[in-house]
């Protein structure tokens, strides 16, 4: 799970100024003195991060509950020490203009190591509601790839209601094209129910903070059991994030679980 803050509506105006991979890159100028020192500071980080390649890449799998086989696995992001936590990193970017530019760096670099996957299994790929409005070469990347290989987008943040038309035509054209679309962090607070009808995504992930530690916890337990008949009835998988400990496990299990994504069921790792 890697969110980040909406960067296509950044509070701080500012002038666009250059081309940069796939699209405009704001400038920092039109901030105050202090703020455009630390975003200066972020950006030239995140820079140096893309011009180096991108951030790593690791891949945790994605079992099915009832026989523990792998049907997918997803790219996370892996961030050089010192900078913070991926969730930071992408922050950042968003912050300082940069967060589409991350976005696609990591989306295609997580495509061409997936190669070394197993067959059969889908790679799931994190990518903002944002960046998807501003690359369409990207979307055609994504496309491309998943004529070859089940590829799921994982959406990381969500549009305002303002932009909701423009990024259910890209899901529609993903659709089309046989690629599925996730909705992350269910149950958290930021993916509410809104986005759950008007996304209608093929998989819904339920939060760590649901699953882990939801053995008697009759309130944790009864939200996943409300998410899962909601995927049931709409036709979508529903993934329990966070299985970390044996309890997790079993609490999963307990309610009919779908699909199993944590610690306990397997760590994320290079390929």
């Amino acid at each position: 799970m890697q969110s980040l803050p909406r960067c296509a509506r950044l509070q701080l105006r500012f002038s666009f100024t250059r081309w940069c991979g796939c699209g405009i890159v704001p400038s920092t100028r039109a901030a105050s003195t202090p703020l455009r020192s630390t975003l200066l500071r972020s950006r030239r980080r995140v820079e140096a991060a893309i011009a180096g390649g991108g951030p790593d890449i690791v891949f945790q799998p994605i079992v099915r509950a009832r026989d523990g086989v792998i049907e997918g696995y997803e790219a996370l992001s892996r961030f050089p020490a010192g900078g913070g936590d991926t969730e930071a990193w992408f922050a950042d970017a968003a912050q300082c203009g940069l967060g589409p530019v991350l976005d696609r760096s990591a989306a295609v670099k997580a495509l061409g190591e997936s190669a070394r996957l197993p067959d059969g299994c889908f790679v799931a790929v994190n990518l903002s509601a944002a960046t998807l409005l501003v690359d369409a070469a990207l979307v055609d990347v994504l496309l491309d790839f998943g004529r070859r290989r089940s590829l799921v987008i994982e959406l990381t943040e969500h549009a305002a209601q303002d932009d909701e038309d423009a990024v259910m035509a890209v899901l529609a054209e993903f659709r089309r094209g046989g690629v599925a679309v996730a909705v992350d962090d269910v149950g958290s607070g930021y993916a509410g129910m809104r986005q759950l009808v008007v996304l209608e995504p093929q998989i819904i992930k339920l939060d760590a903070f649901v699953v882990h530690g939801m053995k008697g916890n009759r309130v944790k337990s009864a939200l996943a059991e409300l998410v899962l008949e909601f995927a049931r009835k709409t036709e979508a998988r529903c993934v329990f994030e966070g299985i970390e400990t044996d309890d997790d496990l079993e609490a999963a299990m307990s309610i009919g679980a779908d699909l199993l994504q944590g610690f306990r069921v397997g760590r994320p790792a290079t390929v």
